[in-house]
This record gives structure tokens, C-alpha cells and sequence, in this order.
């Protein structure tokens, strides 16, 4: 999550929707008094590399935190005047990221001192996480069903849509030139051919779980 106080902008980072690389290439454009969240050290290493403005002035902010929380930290003539704006991906998609990225965050996590995490397969995975996926995705961008965003990046055209945002906040330059070079968290996800295949259950759950995400954008299984 980003405030930037210079382009008068504020990122909220959404889940599995290329937001660390966005974040990294957003923090190219900030300042000693911006706020910006953490990342996992791997990815703080890339945009230490890179020369980027790295995590500050974050007390009480957390990386995903949901529109209505930032609302309630700022003065209002800053949450009003600010751009916001967060990136949304197809839920049927989301899923099975979300689940390469769960398993691949737990490899190092250990149950007991000497046992590690035991992988969920995709079932489990999908039983357990998936309504609360899709509620903290609506909740990350709306209050009371209001939604709160100025614009809606989406992940499946984020070329044209992160080029419309760089000239909405007046960036110097084409965000989307500088997203496109940053890889984080990249190779999680097997090729196509490989990835898990939703059955029809589980399709008609994500229409259900994520009802309103998929009304709103439009969004439906291919």
C-alpha cells in the first residue's frame, strides 16, 4: 500500500494481481515523507537494487489494508482529494494463483521445530480459503457497499490501463514502462498446460463467493 503525497495518490494493493511489482514500480515515484508498506525480503532486496524509495511512515498501515481502514487514518481532505486506485483480476483466475502462492509461501514455514507445512492440494485449498478470498477482495475497495475507488486497474489490461493511470496522476513518466521490468514473486505458477482445472462445483461456488466482484466487473469463467 502506497500514499504519495507529490502525484496525490493512493494504492491499495489488492491479492495474487501483480501488486508487488506494481508496488515496487509506484515507489520509483515516492518521497522521504510517503507512506509505504512492507514486502517480503526477497522483494524488498529487488527494490532495494533497484534504487526505489523502500518501506516508511507505516505505523498502524498494513500491506492490504482495506479502503475503509486507510479512510479512517487520514484526514479526510487527503482521502478526498487523492486518487485511489487498485487492481482487480478475474476471480476464476485469482483462485488458482492464490493457491500456487499459499503452497509456495509455506515451504519454509514449519508446524513443530523439525516438521514442515504440509501442502493443501487444491481442494482443501479452495474449501477453506476461497469465500474469505473473495469477501476480503470486495472489502478491500469498498465501505458499506460504497464503492470508494477512483479507478479500477484491471490485471487482464494492465498496459492500457497503468498508461491511463500514469497520465490521470501526472507521473513523469509511463508506468507501465517501469512495471513491466519488475518480476516479483514470478515463477510460482506452473505453465498453463499444468495449472489445477476448477470443477464444476467449485466454478459454481466462485459465481456465488464472488458474486459482486464478477457483476461489477463483468468477469465470467472461460
Amino acid at each position: 500500500m502506497i500514499i504519495n503525497h507529490k502525484y496525490k495518490f493512493i494504492f491499495i494493493k489488492s491479492f495474487k494481481t501483480a501488486g508487488t511489482s506494481l508496488e515496487i514500480a509506484l515507489s520509483k515515484f515516492c518521497s522521504g515523507k510517503d507512506v509505504i508498506t512492507s514486502i517480503v525480503s526477497e522483494d524488498e532486496a529487488l527494490r532495494k537494487k533497484l534504487k526505489y524509495t523502500g518501506p516508511q511512515n507505516n505505523i498502524t498501515m498494513e500491506e492490504h489494508m482495506s479502503i475503509s481502514k486507510i479512510k479512517s487514518k487520514l484526514k479526510s481532505d487527503i482521502f478526498e482529494k487523492y486518487f485511489k486506485f487498485v487492481v482487480v483480476r478475474n476471480p476464476f483466475d485469482q483462485i488458482l494463483s492464490a493457491y500456487y502462492w499459499h503452497n509456495e509461501s509455506k515451504k519454509n514455514e514449519k508446524k513443530f521445530i523439525f516438521l514442515k507445512k504440509k501442502k493443501l492440494d487444491f481442494h482443501e485449498f479452495f474449501e477453506r480459503k476461497a469465500k474469505h478470498i473473495f469477501q476480503d477482495e470486495i472489502d478491500r475497495y469498498t465501505e458499506n457497499g460504497k464503492i470508494l475507488i477512483d479507478k479500477f486497474i484491471s490485471y487482464e489490461n494492465l498496459k492500457k490501463d497503468l498508461s491511463e493511470l500514469s497520465n490521470l496522476i501526472n507521473l513523469p513518466e509511463n508506468l507501465y514502462d517501469v512495471f513491466k521490468n519488475i518480476k516479483a514473486k514470478s515463477n510460482i505458477r506452473p505453465p498453463q498446460d499444468k495449472l489445477v482445472k476448477l470443477n464444476k462445483n467449485q466454478i459454481s461456488k466462485i459465481y456465488k463467493y464472488a458474486d459482486k466482484i464478477i457483476k461489477l466487473h463483468k468477469y465470467k469463467y472461460e
